[in-house]
């Protein structure tokens, strides 16, 4: 569970439909929308992918604004509360029950809380219609048939105020502030949703019921369904279960408004722990109106292509050594309420001045000019080319998206279109968005005189930092400043292949019979699977990947390594610069990325099949002719030197690198990239070297192919263009031969946090797999799962003294073998001994007792099942599933098929062994960061 307090700020994008002669856009047909007598709004959405699962939502117009002074924080205890008791599941048996039917809580069973919107979110299976109608069932308890049960309410106190401290710290300091600096004073300002711990520790009962009588009411409500379900049978359920809400007197909604700025204002954030200088450019603005007819049109695509055309200027400018780190801007909405023209750029030490001058310059430029001819065309045809896609795909479109249209449909007021007919509307409209007009849009949005620049450092650059009058004179001068427009001339060749490569052939054609997938050995020594797939039935899916990587390479030009893997993929290849490159391919769906990793090198690309040529040319040329663009070079490793002296290193940045070493002990690959390293080592005439080495010959590789598309469609692709790779015979031995784990029990405690609340971690690790790294990994999935819900209980739900619980398992065998388990949480201080205590204590109960997990591993099993035939209906899966079994050299390629029978047969004895083994009879490390004695 979680709720929202954070800034949400979103770039506006909806899907948008056809225009009546009357002007009107009507919905997407197959949405059925209704609203019952008593007021509550329905959407449902039939969808039959992924199939036999739906997603539900229970959508609520309320939130924290609409707190009483002494109810500050009840609408997000209240969310809590929801799970803790309703009118059909008293205390917890809802989760339990949700649990069994292969629900995890988290990512199937969730909610949030926000100043003016609370949403109850569920996924789960839906082939059996009473399992849709319990599900239904759920919501509609949630909707007025809490219990708030008075000792579920005392023990949930200790859980909000946990939540509470686990979001405390500078960096939520800081976070905190730029988001009151947003709502600049209004009512929001003073309900944040976390609300006010004085409050949440007093409230009396009937304080709590009375927000939910009041602000739970039919009239605030949607509930949406969108799934693998039968739409008729879902509205009768609908119209039983929300029907018969009662329905008191409807609240006086009052509309809570976000004044814009009246002045130019400097606010200035400064302390020790903070990670970065970033300077905030706010300007508040009338929120987007809701697009509804086709006059609204027009206004949606100008802010959508010059949100993409700002993205793309400030990314071309980010290869030009800018004089700051990282810029964005961008013209969007915040918590549905307002509109924000927002602008951001992180500086460097040494360079703040300049960095602000250079990032304002550039600002004005778009603001002043717009942009060029060139830019606008690639951008335009980029997002014909989406609207497009979109239109004339025939892949399936996940559920989950429908629900985002519904939300923006019940919140934001945007119809819910077609693709085809948002492509339409496009093409209609695009033809009038040119720089004129962008310009005279901002222009009419910008207000330089009502903009607040929010600037956040840590302390040791406040000397370097302008004052409020010197940061407002620079930019007022820049803004009356003559500045030229921007001008970039790209030459873009004809073709990605200049000469076509000479084509491999077969010499070995097998199958693999247990998951339906053809496997080929080509003549130069490249190994290819193709697996044809129904699922994403207009794309097909390129990764390749072998042995090696950065652990294969002499500890001399392992730096090099580093920096290789990213300098060399965009410096263009073969005749195209970068800027060339991303020109040509403007349109076009074919993309694919070359990595370099610790342990594989590896290529991962797509393309819609109209685009499966340049999918396979990108891949030969980025393959066979690299490139080192000098100027890229020089940027990456003079940046690289100026963050690391310049970056705020903190005692806790110190305990994290000590921790590190301690857990993996130090070695080459473990060192600090320092300036010295990267002058001592970064060698400009190893990088291309380097990258070949990583890839050059083809031998060893192994290319999967998925899509839903015949062999023989893409026969003369691989031949050519896979088959047509260099051969030979690569080195792929490990040089760097496997950390260097503690042997015995260790306790790493410092106190040196920036925060009030404790971070604990409980690190276990051994250097030896006691079975099948796949069957390991599996048993890890099943114990990590069981492990995290009986510590939330204990923890969370029975002691109060923590909001959540991590715990993550997991294990390689390359370079060497490696098992690593790690529990963590935040907590108070005091409360450290008796929580690591605890935890101790239930994982000594779990390895010796199988009762205590019976209920656990029951409902872990459903879960696993379930999530196992939902990723099987993705390319995604498959092409993992073939690159890890053939990189463990695991030979049991049924394991997929038997999936669900290995799950089954896994005993309770066997987790009870895993646990002794992964957690008892392994070394500990604990890891505790307290926080500095004069934070306390």
């Amino acid at each position: 569970m979680k709720y929202k307090f954070a800034i949400i700020l979103s770039c506006i994008f909806v899907q948008l439909q056809l225009v009546t002669v009357y002007g009107e856009l009507k919905p997407d047909p197959r949405l059925i929308k209704g609203k019952l007598d008593n007021g509550l709004t329905y959407y449902i959405y039939p969808n039959d992918y992924p199939k036999g699962e739906a997603v539900y939502r229970l959508f609520i117009k309320s939130g924290s604004v609409f707190e009483e002074e002494n109810q500050r924080g009840l609408a997000h205890f209240l969310e809590h509360m929801a799970f803790n008791g309703t009118r059909h599941f008293p205390g917890d048996s809802m989760v339990k029950f949700l649990e069994s039917k292969g629900a995890k809580f988290g990512k199937d069973l969730n909610a949030h809380t926000s100043f003016n919107e609370t949403v109850y979110k569920l996924q789960l299976p839906s082939s059996d219609i009473h399992m849709v109608d319990s599900t239904l069932m759920i919501l509609a308890d949630w909707a007025d048939g809490l219990l708030l049960d008075s000792l579920e309410i005392e023990k949930e106190r200790g859980v909000i105020l946990s939540e509470w401290l686990s979001k405390t710290g500078p960096e939520y300091d800081a976070q905190n502030a730029f988001l009151l600096e947003l709502l600049n004073g209004s009512r929001y300002t003073c309900r944040l949703t976390i609300g006010d711990t004085a409050v949440i520790r007093r409230f009396p009962h009937e304080r709590l019921r009375s927000y939910y009588e009041t602000w739970y009411h039919p009239t605030l409500m949607a509930v949406a369904v969108s799934g693998d379900i039968d739409a008729n049978e879902v509205e009768k359920i609908v119209h039983e279960r929300f029907g018969k809400m009662n329905v008191l007197d409807r609240p006086k909604v009052k509309n809570y408004r976000i004044p814009d700025y009246s002045e130019e204002e400097v606010i200035e954030i400064i302390h020790p722990s903070l990670k970065k200088i970033e300077l905030n450019f706010i300007q508040l603005c009338p929120k987007p109106s809701a697009v509804k007819k086709e006059k609204d049109f027009l206004v949606f695509l100008q802010r959508a292509l010059l949100n993409r055309l700002m993205k793309v200027r400030l990314n071309a400018l980010a290869f030009e050594n800018p004089s700051y780190k990282d810029a964005s801007a961008a013209l969007t909405s915040f918590i549905n309420t307002k509109g924000v023209l927002m602008a951001s750029v992180e500086l460097v030490s040494g360079k703040i001045e300049m960095g602000i001058k250079e990032f304002a310059t550039q600002l004005e430029q778009m603001y002043r000019y717009g942009f060029t001819t060139s830019e606008i065309e690639k951008v335009k045809k980029s997002f014909l080319r989406d609207a497009l896609r979109r239109a004339e795909s025939k892949s399936p479109v996940a559920s989950l998206s429908y629900i985002d249209e519904i939300y923006s449909d019940f919140y934001q007021g945007n119809i819910i279109l077609t693709p085809a007919e948002e492509y339409r509307m496009i093409q209609k409209y695009i033809g009038r968005v040119d720089s004129v007009s962008l310009v005279k849009l901002m222009k009419g949005v910008r207000k330089p005189h009502r903009t607040h620049y929010f600037l956040s450092a840590f302390d040791k650059v406040s000397a370097e930092l302008p004052t409020e009058e010197e940061l407002l004179s620079m930019l007022a001068h820049i803004r009356s400043n003559d500045i030229a427009r921007y001008e970039k001339n790209i030459d873009v060749p004809d073709a990605l292949i200049s000469e076509l490569p000479v084509s491999g052939i077969i010499e070995i054609d097998d199958t693999i019979s247990e998951i339906g997938a053809r496997s080929m050995v080509l003549s130069n020594g490249a190994r290819v699977i193709f697996k044809r797939t129904t699922v994403d039935k207009d794309r097909i899916m390129l990764t390749g990947f072998r042995k090696g990587g950065l652990y294969a390479l002499d500890s001399v030009d392992y730096v090099t390594g580093l920096f290789a893997g990213s300098i060399v993929p965009v410096s263009g290849a073969g005749n195209f610069s970068r800027d060339a490159l991303s020109q040509y391919l403007a349109g076009n769906s074919a993309s694919l990325r070359f990595l370099i990793d610790k342990t594989r090198t590896g290529v991962a690309g797509s393309a819609e099949k109209r685009d499966m040529q340049t999918l396979f040319e990108l891949l030969y040329l980025k393959w066979t002719q690299p490139r080192l663009d000098e100027s890229v070079y020089a940027q990456v490793k003079e940046k690289s030197i100026e963050n690391y002296l310049t970056g705020n290193k903190t005692d806790t940045d110190k305990y994290y690198r000590e921790l590190s070493d301690l857990m993996q002990g130090y070695s080459y690959v473990r060192r600090e990239i320092t300036d010295s390293l990267i002058n001592s080592e970064l060698r400009k005439e190893r990088i291309l070297p380097v990258f070949n080495r990583c890839f050059g010959s083809a031998n060893g590789y192994t290319f999967i192919i998925t899509g839903n598309c015949t062999f023989s469609e893409i026969e003369s692709f691989v031949l050519r263009y896979i088959g047509g790779l260099p051969g030979g015979i690569p080195t792929m031995d490990y040089v760097y031969k496997g950390d260097n784990i503690p042997r015995k029990n260790t306790e790493f405690i410092r106190k040196v946090g920036d925060s009030p609340k404790a971070l604990v971690s409980l690190i276990f690790q051994q250097d030896t797999l006691s079975e099948q790294l796949r069957s390991f990994n599996l048993k890890g999935d099943i114990v990590k799962a069981i492990v995290r819900t009986k510590l939330l209980g204990e923890l969370r739900e029975k002691m109060g003294m923590v909001y959540s619980v991590s715990v993550s398992i997991g294990a390689t065998q390359y370079p060497a073998q490696l098992s690593r388990g790690t529990i963590g949480f935040s907590c108070e201080s005091e409360n450290v001994p008796a929580l690591i205590t605890a935890t101790m204590s239930q994982l000594q109960k779990l390895a010796f007792d199988s009762l205590a997990f019976e209920t656990e591993w029951a409902d872990v099993k459903q879960n696993l099942i379930k999530e196992n035939r939902i990723h099987m209906q993705k390319n995604s899966f498959w092409s993992g599933c073939i690159r890890n079994t053939i990189y463990n050299g695991d030979p049991d390629w049924d394991y997929v098929t038997r999936y669900e029978d290995i799950i089954h047969s896994i005993t309770a004895e066997e987790i009870m062994i895993y646990i002794h083994r992964c957690f008892l009879e392994s070394p500990v490390i604990k890891a505790v960061l307290y926080p500095k004695e004069e934070i306390k």
